[in-house]
């Protein structure tokens, strides 16, 4: 089987999940009877199998109760999620910054008025 072939095999077997009515997912039989709709004796290769249990360990599928259903993924909000948190590490050094920066000032005014 060639790599297109397996990338076809994966897309139908998503697409089986996919057109399911239930909610639940859909038993190896009727995923099985899919791929054998799109093309004759898939279904009875051993890279098919190859296939399902590659896509359960990646996550694109999840097998719960003998029905593989599509793995939702979690959608991340932008704005949550792109703000990032100010290191307390790097604001100490900012502080300690301008306090050095303040006590030169004043010391160089000092020194012109004495």
């Amino acid at each position: 089987m060639t790599i297109s072939e397996k990338a076809k095999v994966r897309k139908w077997m998503l697409m089986a999940d996919a057109s399911s009515k239930g909610s639940n997912g859909v038993t190896i039989h009727h995923m099985e009877n899919f791929l054998d709709s799109k093309q004759s004796g898939l279904s009875s290769k051993p890279e098919t199998k190859l296939i399902l249990k590659n896509l359960v360990e990646t996550g694109r599928l999840a097998k719960k109760d003998g029905e593989y259903a599509i793995k939702k993924s979690k959608k991340k909000t932008p704005g949550k999620e792109m703000k990032r948190s100010k290191s307390p590490l790097r604001n100490a050094d900012r502080r300690s910054e301008g306090k050095n920066k303040a006590t030169t000032r004043n010391k160089s005014k000092h020194a012109k008025s004495v």
